[in-house]
């Protein structure tokens, strides 16, 4: 089992009710086992969202879940993913296709959840989508 901490942003956590998710998203998160890629992935699966969603037709940009126009997306290895993918989620809410940003990372290997919710603090003057930051730590 995993344990998990939420920071929301920009009320992502209201648009995900609206949308009835944020409660599919606490059950995938409290079926995760491990903080491991594939399994986090499944887990979304399993409750009927698109995976390896196209952020643009014209690239091989994907979403890791996608479903209502919420994207999910994790990374558990690089810090600079995570600006790169602020970049493309500016871009897919301008297109109309993006409403909420759901990022899960750990709390304890990079890019660390505190880490990321301060550079959404940076980011805030030109970071408008709304997003649920979840931070993952195995019990």
């Amino acid at each position: 089992m995993v344990e998990y901490e939420m920071f929301v942003y920009r009320d992502a956590r209201k648009i995900l009710e609206n949308k009835d998710l944020l409660e599919e998203i606490n059950a995938v998160l409290q079926n995760i086992k491990r903080v491991n890629h594939r399994e986090i992935q499944a887990e979304f699966y399993n409750k009927g969202w698109t995976m390896e969603h196209r952020i643009l037709s014209q690239t091989t940009w994907a979403w890791d879940a996608y479903k209502d126009k919420v994207a999910v997306s994790v990374e558990l290895s690089l810090i600079d993913a995570v600006h790169r993918d602020f970049l493309r989620a500016i871009l897919a809410q301008k297109k109309g296709n993006l409403a909420v940003l759901v990022y899960i990372t750990s709390t304890f290997k990079e890019p660390k959840f505190q880490n990321v919710k301060r550079d959404i603090a940076i980011f805030k003057e030109i970071l408008n989508v709304p997003i649920l930051l979840i931070g993952l730590s195995q019990k």
